[in-house]
């Protein structure tokens, strides 16, 4: 045998081989769609399919893919198909929930700042090992995006009006008994000519009927006539109910139902009052599958 002819001639198979990988990236045109898996309380599987125009040719295996935040698992890849020889490439991912809120209360309390980080461990030829790490800084005021606001409405035939409650700033206060701690400060207006003592003031805030949060003062303010009080309230996110908040709202399409109730005590020319200042539902609608699609595009343009 001439050894010599058979090295040259697995060189040009090579050669070939290696042009042709080198021409099907360059021309490929895959389509690639996510959509939601399996959802419980526990776990969110999102699942992402592609279609290449003609296989790589390019033996690869995944043996770990994965998303840390705030140095904590939140999302695995748990299946991933391909062959050299497939147009077909899929994959699932499943995100834990609980994790995913545990690492939402680490960031909060580092002063809403962290890091993501995405691991990835393969082979590609069945030989050639693959590892890489991506972390990535993240410092997003999450908190800013909460707030609640009341119009004064006319009470005593008009005589007078209830406070308005013009702005609702959050800060995070820790954890306490498995739940999170905010502190809301409520800012408010005093639209009549005489000062207004307020006393307590509470609230409850439901998600697809499940109540995710209460709060009470802890303090007591007058607000002065055509003037400004701001009541601080002390606000408690229940933990526990997140998870099942979220399968719920996968499960609805990305849609939620969420309701707020604030109660107000206060006193108006000598007489005390207890109302309900401001009962709203509001239909909360998401896009989360829509954006990676569109990011999947744009990443692939």
């Amino acid at each position: 045998m001439n050894w010599k002819l058979v090295i040259l001639a697995l060189f040009l198979v090579l050669i070939v081989w290696a042009g042709y990988v080198i021409y099907a990236v360059a021309t490929l045109q895959p389509t690639v769609r996510a959509s939601w898996g399996y959802v419980d309380e526990k776990t969110t599987e999102i699942w992402i399919e592609a279609k290449l125009n003609k296989p790589l040719l390019v033996p690869a295996d995944i043996e770990n893919l994965s998303m840390k935040f705030m140095g904590i698992t939140v999302a695995e890849v748990k299946k991933f198909s391909y062959g050299a020889t497939s147009r077909d490439v899929s994959m699932a991912i499943a995100i834990t929930n609980p994790n995913l809120v545990r690492a939402l209360v680490e960031y909060l309390d580092n002063g809403q700042s962290g890091t993501v980080e995405f691991h990835l461990s393969g082979k590609l030829l069945k030989v050639i090992p693959i590892n890489a790490n991506i972390q990535e800084g993240i410092s997003e005021n999450i908190l800013s995006y909460l707030n609640f606001t009341a119009e004064s409405r006319e009470i005593l035939g008009g005589l007078a009006k209830t406070p308005a409650l013009v702005e609702t700033t959050f800060d995070w206060a820790g954890e306490e008994n498995g739940k999170a701690v905010l502190i809301a400060h409520m800012k408010f207006y005093n639209p009549n000519e005489v000062p207004i003592p307020v006393g307590n003031l509470s609230f409850e805030v439901y998600a697809n009927d499940m109540k995710i949060g209460y709060g009470r003062t802890t303090n007591q303010v007058v607000i002065p006539a055509k003037g400004y009080a701001t009541l601080d309230i002390r606000t408690y996110i229940v933990e526990e109910s997140l998870p099942k908040v979220w399968e719920v709202h996968v499960k609805n399409g990305e849609v939620s139902r969420v309701k707020a109730n604030i109660y107000l005590d206060f006193k108006i020319f000598g007489k005390p009052y207890s109302i309900k200042l401001v009962s709203y539902e509001e239909t909360v609608r998401t896009d989360i599958i829509g954006g990676i699609n569109r990011m999947l595009e744009e990443m692939l343009r």
